[in-house]
This record gives structure tokens, C-alpha cells and sequence, in this order.
């Protein structure tokens, strides 16, 4: 999981791709690529190639930027370099940051040459059984598309709409719900939605690469909670891009809401997310939180049990509850305690909106 919120050296080229068109009804939505995905221990992963070698890519839009892992980037011998006046965060504090060049990166029917790219060091970084990453492909990718997340049937379509409105777009079936997203910072692109939390406004970040949905100990104390009893709670930690451990619990809330879809009885994991990431400005001798950090991370355990679409220039949000858990409690690669995985209850059927 990671958030990063700071500036990352990358550049990605212009994208010229041939478009396949799909016609609904007074709207065209033309596919641009289709990405094959497969998702292991709740991270989904894309095969790609850097410098003709194969590697795994991490589908992380809780990035704002992506990057390389050290560990990965000196396997596939490329040059490293250090670099200074800019940051990254996590959940759990500040990553060391370096920067690479890389003369060839090839993912799915997109070709990139001679790029720069952000590494990430991986002094204590956190590894996921089976499923190591080399390149975490970050919402700045993303955010040029609107982006279609099938995770369920092992796909991310790459789109872009022509005279659309977004009730047209969800085509997979009629029943479907909608949000807004906020407007982030172009210049630091995030999935931002306003929740409710037991009725309390919450800003989440909707972070493919979370493996499973947290909330911060201020949101789950201002909206009120039920503490887990003792024993029930199986994990007691979360790590991000800083390979650093932040201690959890599992609460129950009454009911959460993102748009028309509200799911009653949420059982969430809780955690002082971004406690760690502060600043020191300059000539001031004590470090301050960061500004405008979410209070919610929307893992990819909820983009597993919905069907999404991100309309990012439009700032609406199209998803379908697709079954199964929305919010598991239990870390997907930990071992399997006496009770499975919890999750909130089935969300009521969302309205026929066309």
C-alpha cells in the first residue's frame, strides 16, 4: 500500500494506440488497451517487460506516482542515482528515493523509451509471498484514461469516451451506483472520494494497491466505533513504502456510504495511517504534519468485489457490487485464522438508474 504524495522523477511519453470503438447507446467508448491482470494475495499484477526482462507491475492508484523498487532496480543492473529536494511518504513515514534510467519499458501494447523513473529503497521493504513487484504503475499513469477495473475477471481496460454522460457508461449491466470524486492537484493525481462513516464525512483514496481497506484512528474516533473483542482481531500491523510496521485494530461501524451504495454493519481496519509523515520546513527546527493527507485508504479488497470505472477528468466514480467480502479485516497473505476473513454484509441492490 502507498500513498505518495510528493514530487517522483517520470515521464511518460505521448500515447498513440490504435482505438477499437464500442458503441452505447448516444455515446461511443473506445477502447484504448486492454490489460490482462492477475491478482495475488489481493494485489493485482500486470506482466511486463523492462529492458526486454520480464517483470511483475503492481497496480497501485493509491501512488500518485510511480516508481521502481531498489532491490528490483539492481537486479535488472540499472544505473542508479541519488537525488534531492523532493519527497516520498507512506503510510508508515518517509521512503529513501533514488532515480533510474530505463532505456525500454514495455506493458501490454504500450512501449516507452529511454525514461525517468523514481526508486524507491527497499532497506526494510515490505514483501508479499509469491507476488514481489519490480515497477508500481501509479495513478499519474492512469489518470490519462478513464480507467475500467474488472479485477474479478482479471482485466483493466484503458477507455476513453466521446460525447458521453457518465450513466451511459456502465454497460455491463443496468444496476449500478455513482459518485463524485473530489478534485485533487493535478500535479499530485489521486482517487478522492467524500465518504460517510456512520454518518461523519471522510476523504478516502480509492489505493488499488492497499491489499485491504483502512480508516485513520481520528475518522474511526470521530465517527464512533465498536472495538473488536479481545482475541477476534488476527493481524496487528500494516507496512508501506517505507517498510516500517503500523500497529491495527478492527472496529465495527454502523453503516458506510460512498455515493448510493451503503453497506450496513462495516467491520475496518484501523490505524494512525499518515502519523509518521511530516516535514520540516525551512528555518523551523520542528516537523509538522503533511497537509491534505486522506483519512480512509479504499483497498483492493473493495475493487475486487465491485466492477469500476474512474471517470478522472469527469470526477465521477461508476461501480457495481460484483459479491463476496467488500472489506476484510484479515491481511490476504497472513495465515487463516479460526474465523475467515470478516466483511461487511451484501450492500442493497443499487437502483436502476437509466
Amino acid at each position: 500500500m502507498s500513498t505518495v504524495k510528493w514530487a517522483a522523477w517520470i515521464c511518460w511519453p505521448i500515447f498513440c494506440t490504435a482505438l477499437a470503438p464500442a458503441a452505447l447507446a448516444d455515446c461511443k467508448l473506445l477502447q484504448i488497451a486492454e490489460l490482462p491482470v492477475s491478482v495475488v494475495h489481493n494485489q493485482p499484477l500486470i506482466d511486463a517487460q523492462i529492458n526486454d526482462q520480464p517483470v511483475k507491475v503492481l497496480v497501485d492508484t493509491g501512488a500518485a506516482y510511480s516508481f521502481l523498487w531498489e532491490d528490483q532496480a539492481r537486479q535488472l543492473r540499472l544505473p542508479l542515482q541519488q537525488v534531492t529536494g523532493f519527497h516520498l511518504y507512506g503510510i508508515d513515514g518517509e521512503a529513501r528515493a533514488l532515480a533510474t534510467q530505463v532505456k525500454r519499458l514495455q506493458i501490454g501494447s504500450f512501449t516507452f523509451k529511454d525514461m525517468s523513473l523514481t526508486v524507491i529503497g527497499t532497506d526494510r521493504r515490505p514483501h508479499s509471498k509469491g507476488s514481489a513487484s519490480a515497477l508500481v504503475l501509479g495513478e499519474d499513469f492512469f489518470a490519462k484514461f478513464t480507467t475500467e477495473f474488472d479485477l474479478a475477471h482479471g482485466v483493466i481496460r484503458l477507455l476513453k469516451p466521446e460525447d458521453c454522460k457518465p450513466e451511459q457508461l456502465a454497460y455491463w449491466g443496468k444496476a449500478y451506483s455513482l459518485a463524485d470524486l473530489d478534485r485533487t492537484n493535478e500535479g499530485y493525481p489521486s482517487i478522492e472520494a467524500n465518504v460517510l462513516v456512520n454518518g461523519q464525512h471522510v476523504v478516502a483514496v480509492l489505493d488499488s494497491g492497499a491489499t485491504t481497506s483502512h480508516i485513520s484512528q481520528a475518522a474511526a474516533d470521530r465517527a464512533g466505533f465498536t472495538p473488536a473483542p479481545s482475541g477476534v482481531a488476527a493481524v496487528d500491523k500494516s507496512t508501506g513504502i517505507a517498510g516500517k510496521a503500523v500497529q491495527v485494530r478492527v472496529g465495527t461501524f454502523n453503516n458506510f456510504a460512498i455515493g448510493d451504495e451503503v453497506v450496513r454493519n462495516v467491520k475496518l481496519r484501523i490505524a494512525d495511517l499518515f502519523g509518521r509523515d511530516k516535514v520540516q520546513d525551512t528555518g523551523s527546527n520542528l516537523a509538522r504534519p503533511l497537509d491534505d493527507l486522506p483519512s480512509m485508504l479504499i483497498g483492493c479488497d473493495f475493487f475486487i468485489s465491485h466492477h469500476i470505472m474512474v471517470l478522472f477528468k469527469e470526477h465521477k466514480l461508476l461501480f457495481t457490487y460484483n459479491g463476496g467480502p467488500i472489506f476484510q479485516t484479515i491481511e490476504p497473505n497472513a495465515p487463516p485464522p479460526d474465523e475467515t476473513a470478516n466483511a461487511a454484509g451484501k450492500p442493497p441492490q443499487a437502483a436502476d438508474n437509466h
